[in-house]
């Protein structure tokens, strides 16, 4: 915004939200283009350098919207999504955004599956309890067998493997 006003100090700013500390500490990188603002942006590896619309917190999901569900969109990741809104568009907590968006959570689902609570037994002597399990089917044995039963002792982790027919 180096053409329209002076850079405000940081006592004046300080007392302010998060999101006003960033776009302060990055008035060099602003300037008001055709009535909209937008940022220089060079992207990480100083290769290209995009100007991007500074995009109001009200607006975002829309940007969001179509990113997701325009024809160019799509659901390609949190990673590629953001470097796609990131050619054109910028706002504070963008990555968060694109982290948590809903759309992208029906379709990717959880990221990080959750799993059932494995329970603790405690045993105080052999053979107390045992777990039993099938495994097979195997080419049978000249004896008929196809199947083997494995029965594994809780206390002292003992294995007994026992051939039989069928299940």
């Amino acid at each position: 915004m180096k053409a329209s006003a002076p850079k405000p100090k940081w006592s004046d700013v300080s007392a302010m939200s998060s999101t006003t500390k960033s776009y302060w500490a990055q008035w060099d990188s602003l300037l008001i283009q055709d009535g909209v603002l937008c940022r220089n942006w060079e992207n990480g590896r100083g290769d290209r350098c995009y100007l991007q619309m500074v995009v109001p917190k009200a607006k975002v999901p829309d940007v969001l919207q179509l990113y997701y569900s325009g024809c160019s969109g799509g659901h390609l990741g949190v990673k590629r999504t953001l470097l796609k809104i990131r050619e054109r568009f910028y706002w504070v907590h963008c990555r968060d955004d694109v982290e948590n968006c809903t759309s992208y959570a029906a379709v990717k689902g959880p990221q990080i599956r959750s799993r059932g609570a494995l329970k603790l037994y405690n045993v105080g002597a052999p053979w107390e309890r045992i777990a039993i399990d099938i495994a097979g089917p195997f080419p049978e044995t000249e004896s008929g067998n196809k199947y083997f039963m494995v029965v594994m002792d809780y206390f002292t982790k003992w294995p007994e493997v026992f051939a039989i027919p069928n299940q």
